[in-house]
Order: C-alpha cells, then sequence, then structure tokens
C-alpha cells in the first residue's frame, strides 16, 4: 500500500529531488534517505516490477501503437512439445501484441525473430518454453489478460539478479523507473521492493531515544 509522507506517498515523481541515494549494500539493495525515512530497496525486485508494468502496459496500448520490439540475428529456433506448441498457437495474438515475431519452423518448432524489447538480452528461448511451460503447468484459462500476466511475470528471469553489483547511474535509472508507477511497492509476486524504516525507529535501535 501507499505509505502517506507529508500528505503524499513515499514514491512519487514529484518528491523524486528530495531523495538521496546513499549506496548499495550485499550487492543487492540500496539505501535512500527521504526527509526522515530510510528506504532499502531490493534491486532485483524493483526491477522486476519496472519490467512486468511495461510489458503491461505495452499491451494495453496495442491498439494504438507498435508494440516495440528487438529483432534476433540469427533467429533463435526453439524445439517444441506438441501440448507447448499447441499452447503457443492458441495464444499466438497475445504474444505478438506484447512484441513477439514468430514464425513457424517445422517439425514443432518455432523459429523467434524478434522479441519484447523488455526482455532482449536474456536467453530468448528459455525465457519463452519457460513461459509456455508455466502456463500449461497453472491450466491457464482462455483469458488474455490472466495469459498475459503469466508472460509477463517471466520479466523476473530478466531483471537484474541480486548480489550483482550495478552502478549508481544504473540505480538511479531503476529508482527513477520506479517512481513512474502506481503501485511500486511489491513486486509481481507480492514480494515487497523495499523496506522502510524511519528515523525514530533507527534512533530506538541506537538508544538516543526511548
Amino acid at each position: 500500500e501507499d505509505a502517506p509522507v507529508s500528505g503524499g506517498r513515499i514514491l512519487s515523481k514529484e518528491s523524486a529531488a528530495e531523495y538521496h541515494i546513499v549506496g548499495q549494500f550485499f550487492k543487492t539493495y540500496w539505501m535512500v534517505e527521504y526527509q526522515d525515512k530510510l528506504l532499502l530497496i531490493d534491486q532485483h525486485a524493483a526491477h522486476e516490477k519496472v519490467r512486468y508494468e511495461h510489458l503491461m502496459q505495452i499491451y494495453r496500448n496495442r491498439q494504438k501503437e507498435t508494440p516495440p520490439s528487438q529483432m534476433l540475428l540469427p533467429p533463435a529456433v526453439l524445439q517444441l512439445s506438441g501440448k507447448e506448441e499447441a499452447c503457443f498457437l492458441e495464444n499466438r495474438a497475445v504474444f505478438e501484441a506484447m512484441g513477439y515475431e514468430i514464425e513457424d519452423f517445422g517439425g514443432g518448432a518455432l523459429k523467434v525473430c524478434a522479441v519484447p524489447l523488455e526482455l532482449y538480452g536474456t536467453d530468448e528461448k528459455t525465457l519463452l518454453k519457460d513461459t509456455l511451460d508455466e502456463m500449461l503447468g497453472r491450466q491457464t484459462p482462455g483469458d488474455p489478460q490472466d495469459i498475459l500476466s503469466r508472460i509477463a511475470t517471466q520479466s523476473c528471469k530478466a531483471a537484474v539478479k541480486g548480489n550483482m553489483a550495478i552502478s549508481r547511474a544504473e540505480a538511479e535509472a531503476l529508482i527513477g523507473e520506479l517512481l513512474t508507477l502506481d503501485n511500486p511497492y511489491h513486486c509481481p509476486h507480492g514480494r515487497p521492493t523495499m523496506i522502510v524504516l524511519t528515523k525514530q525507529e533507527v534512533e530506538r535501535k541506537f538508544r538516543r531515544i526511548v
């Protein structure tokens, strides 16, 4: 839930100028000072949330603009089981609405020519196959929004991981993206993207106050 701060929420574009990034610790978390609060942001959960929301927005805007894609050179050839191929064909329109360009390669194989820009640079074949397997394993009904959620949730595999050093500039860009979201406080799986400590809580830990 949004946490109130001075009549508004903790994270917002309007309050971005008041943030001060202290630094990274454990190669996973970023400390951000804001007014009388310290935010501990999980870089993986935050990046996963940003990617997820971007993919969802692409699908919502599919009637207004062409989804941004990245061509694969050479294309990736993916061999599927009969059930996986049937699942893909049944939901092909949803994949294409997100920016995938996929052709039939014959013999139960697909040729992935382009992927959503948000997912470029990952193991594209594994990402797509895992998505299909998850859809089959969960017995996803034929609801496009539910199917889309399954696909977008796979964005976690493309997100920056924990125990990975990223630059201050990359952290600033990530946190800046997080500020634009309607609900930046939880990743698609429900984990918190951040922990908030007040100055009062910290001072109590150091017994400066009782």
